[in-house]
């Protein structure tokens, strides 16, 4: 679903590091990866405004400053925390739009169209997608 969302985008690239590493992955290896496949690129990490409060927390968390800039994205309802960290962060407003709801959605027949790509749509509708419980 990442591919036919950027595909009409050459902004965007889909990376499958992660599932070509195998194994359990930390974003640390992610991003170790990322620089050494792009060692030019400014690289940067989109992450909630929740998980970013707890980065001191995430595997070799002292490294990750130096292999990304990290985003922080509120949530609708949700303030930007106060953080104590010595990575660079921004703050980045927010979509209303949450995989849950897309879920919730798409199993009481609401349409998605529109808070995200067609192709996307297209191919949830196509599969039967999220029409079981909240965890599918």
């Amino acid at each position: 679903m990442c591919e036919k969302a950027v595909r009409n985008d050459a902004r965007f690239e889909v990376s499958t590091v992660d599932i070509d590493r195998g194994g359990v992955t930390y974003t640390v290896d992610t991003l170790g990866d990322l620089t050494s496949q792009y060692p030019d690129a400014d690289l940067f990490f989109i992450t909630g405004a929740d998980s970013l409060a707890r980065l001191s927390e995430w595997k070799d968390s002292a490294q990750l400053g130096n292999l990304a800039q990290f985003v922080g994205v509120t949530r609708a309802g949700h303030s930007f925390p106060q953080l104590e960290t010595a990575h660079r962060v921004v703050e980045a407003p927010s979509l209303a739009i949450s995989s849950t709801d897309i879920r919730r959605r798409v199993r009481a027949g609401v349409p998605i169209r529109y808070l995200m790509p067609a192709s996307v749509v297209d191919y949830i509708s196509k599969h039967e997608l999220y029409l079981g419980g909240l965890d599918d």
